[in-house]
C-alpha cells in the first residue's frame, strides 16, 4: 500500500471516530439532559463537597423532612449529610451507603464515624429507585441494585437514557441549570396536619418485621462493621399503616441480639405534637423536623460524636447556617395559610409579634400553635372580637390575624409581616 493509500485509510479511519465520539458525546450530553433531575439536584453537594461528615443519614422521605444537618451543626457542632431519598427504604438504603462509602474511599474522604439508619421501610417502586439513582454513573454497586431491586425495568434503572429519550418535550429551565440542593440532604415541607390512623405508643405491641427487609438491615449492619462504622437505628414518627408501626417495635430485640442503639421514637416523649409539627400524616413540617434533628442532636453527642464547632470547617458551616436562615425568611412570602404561617415562626432565629382576634384559639391547631410561641420572648396580644383592630405597624386592612417577625436578638428590624382573615374558613373548617 503506496504513502497516497495509507493517508486516505487514515483519514477515513480518524473520521469514523470522530463521528463516534460525537454521537457518543452527544448521547452522553442528551442523556444527562433528559434524565430526571431529582437524584443529581440531592447528591451534587455530596459529589462535589471536600468537607468531611463524621455522620450519614440513611431513609426515605421521613429522614429528609426529619433530620437537617445545618440545625445539627448549629446546635451540637455536628458534620453529617442526609442521604435519604424519597420513597427509598432499607433495601436502595444500602447500596446508596455502599456507593457513598465507595465515592468517600476513591476520594481519600474521611469515612464517617457513624450511620444512623431509619429502619421505616415499605417496598422500593421502580419511579422512586430512579429519583435515588439516576444521578449515579454506572458502577458495579449500582448494577448490582439493578439486579437485585430492577424487577422488569432493569435496563432503564441501568440506562436512564431509554425511559427518558422522548422527554425533550417536557424540559424546562430547571433542566438546563438544576437548582442544587445545598442543606446537606434537608427538605423542608411547609404545611400543617392533622394525625391520620392509629398511633402506636406502646412499644410491647409488635409483630415480626418482613424477612426480606431484615436480610438488608443486616447487610447495612455488615457493611458498617466491615469499615469500623458505628449504626445506630431509628425510627421517626408517623401517624399511619399501624401494621408498620408494630413492626418497628419488634426491632428492639433485633438491636438487642447484635448490640444496637436503637431508639424507636414513636415511643418517645421528645416533644413532638402529632396536630401541629407535621406537613401531612407521615412527615414533619420544619417545626417537627427541629424537635426531631435536637433529639438525634442529643442521642449522637451521648454516642461521642464529636462537637466541631471549634474545627478548621466551622466558619464555612456558620456562614451557610446563616443563608439557611435567609431562605426561612424569604419561604415566608410564599405562605398563604395562617396556619403554616403560625408553624414557621417556631424557629430558633425568629421572633415575633402577633395580633389575633380570640375566637380563632377555639381552632385546636391555632390554639397550640400560638400557645407554643407564647413559651419564647414571643409577644402575643389577644384582640376581643368587640376591638377594633390595629396592626402593630400601621399596616391598613381587615385582619383576624396579624404578625410581624424579627430575626432574634434584633426586634428593631422587621424581616417580614403578614396578615390574615381567616374567620370565615375557619368557621367552616
Amino acid at each position: 500500500m503506496n504513502k497516497k493509500n495509507v493517508r486516505e485509510t487514515g483519514i477515513k479511519v480518524m473520521s469514523v471516530v470522530c463521528t463516534l465520539l460525537l454521537f457518543a458525546g452527544g448521547l452522553h450530553f442528551c442523556g444527562r439532559l433528559l434524565v430526571n433531575k431529582q437524584s443529581s439536584q440531592k447528591y451534587e453537594q455530596f459529589f462535589q463537597t471536600d468537607k468531611e461528615f463524621d455522620v450519614l443519614f440513611i431513609g426515605s422521605s421521613h429522614v429528609i423532612n426529619g433530620v437537617s444537618p445545618l440545625d445539627l451543626f448549629r446546635n451540637y457542632g455536628i458534620v453529617s449529610f442526609n442521604l435519604s431519598m424519597h420513597g427509598n427504604y432499607v433495601k436502595s438504603g444500602y447500596y446508596i451507603l455502599s456507593q457513598a462509602l465507595r465515592i468517600l474511599e476513591r476520594e481519600k474522604r474521611q469515612l464517617p464515624k457513624v450511620v444512623v439508619l431509619d429502619i421505616y421501610a415499605d417496598g422500593e417502586s421502580v419511579a422512586a429507585l430512579h429519583n435515588a439513582w439516576d444521578g449515579f454513573a454506572f458502577s458495579s454497586i449500582k448494577r448490582e441494585m439493578v439486579k437485585e431491586l430492577g424487577g422488569e425495568s432493569k435496563m432503564e434503572l441501568a440506562v436512564p437514557f431509554l425511559l427518558y429519550h422522548n422527554r425533550w418535550k417536557e424540559l424546562r429551565k430547571n433542566d438546563f441549570r438544576p437548582d442544587a440542593n445545598t442543606w446537606y440532604g434537608v427538605e423542608l415541607r411547609y404545611g400543617v396536619s392533622l394525625p391520620g390512623q392509629e398511633i402506636i405508643r406502646d412499644a410491647a405491641v409488635t409483630e415480626p418485621a418482613d424477612e426480606g427487609k431484615i436480610a438488608y438491615v443486616d447487610r447495612i449492619r455488615q457493611l458498617c462493621q466491615d469499615h469500623g462504622i458505628r449504626l445506630a437505628l431509628i425510627h421517626i414518627p408517623y401517624s399511619y399503616e399501624p401494621g408498620w408501626q408494630r413492626e418497628a417495635n419488634w426491632y428492639d430485640s433485633y438491636a438487642r441480639e447484635h448490640d444496637l442503639i436503637y431508639v424507636n421514637y414513636m415511643n418517645q416523649d421528645i416533644g413532638i405534637d402529632f396536630d401541629i409539627d407535621f406537613y401531612d400524616q407521615g412527615h414533619l413540617n420544619p417545626a417537627g423536623m427541629r424537635i426531631m434533628t435536637d433529639a438525634l442532636g442529643t442521642l449522637l453527642r451521648d454516642m461521642g460524636v464529636e462537637d466541631r464547632r471549634n474545627g478548621s470547617r466551622a466558619g464555612e458551616w456558620s456562614e451557610e447556617y446563616k443563608e439557611f436562615i435567609r431562605y426561612r425568611i424569604n419561604k415566608l412570602n410564599e405562605i398563604a395559610q395562617a396556619d403554616v404561617y403560625l408553624m414557621s415562626l417556631q424557629d430558633p432565629d425568629l421572633g415575633c409579634v402577633i395580633q389575633i382576634r380570640r375566637n380563632l384559639l377555639e381552632d385546636k391547631q391555632i390554639k397550640k400553635l400560638v400557645e407554643r410561641l407564647d413559651r419564647g420572648e414571643n409577644r402575643i396580644v389577644i384582640v376581643e372580637e368587640f376591638e377594633e383592630f390595629e396592626a402593630f405597624d400601621g399596616t391598613e386592612g381587615e385582619f383576624d390575624l396579624y404578625c410581624v417577625v424579627y430575626e432574634k436578638g434584633d426586634f428593631s428590624n422587621p424581616v417580614h409581616s403578614a396578615g390574615f382573615q381567616v374567620r370565615e374558613s375557619w368557621e367552616k373548617k
